[in-house]
């Protein structure tokens, strides 16, 4: 996971709780410092923190790792510009969307993963 993995977990809280990250540390079963490392991407939360957060804030797994209805990874463009992370396509990145968009719902999520694996370093 990432800094920006980080990001959208601060974002999930204030979003879908008015916890706080004290209130969240309690529920995990961590410390306040752990929960907050999880917030700016200093350390990441394993499988079963990642359960509980999605059980805590009501929202599935996708949605906490940053996975869009389409499929997308929202998490991959971790700048924080969007223009500069979206504004201009090479013809490859526009070759490799248009193949994205004619793949079945089977085919977009095995990409998903893949990416997601790829980004992380794995």
């Amino acid at each position: 996971m990432s800094k920006s993995f980080g990001r959208h977990l601060r974002d999930l809280r204030k979003k879908h709780s008015q916890y706080t990250q004290q209130e969240m540390a309690d529920m995990l079963n961590i410390s306040r410092s752990t929960y907050t490392y999880y917030e700016t991407g200093k350390s990441e939360p394993g499988q079963e923190k990642l359960k509980n957060i999605c059980e805590i804030l009501d929202v599935d797994f996708n949605t906490l790792l940053g996975y869009t209805e389409e499929g997308m990874i929202a998490l991959v463009a971790s700048s924080d510009n969007k223009s500069d992370a979206f504004g201009n396509l090479t013809p490859t990145e526009e070759q490799l969307i248009l193949a994205y968009r004619s793949m079945n719902s089977e085919e977009k999520e095995y990409i998903g993963k893949q990416i997601t694996k790829i980004v992380k370093g794995n």
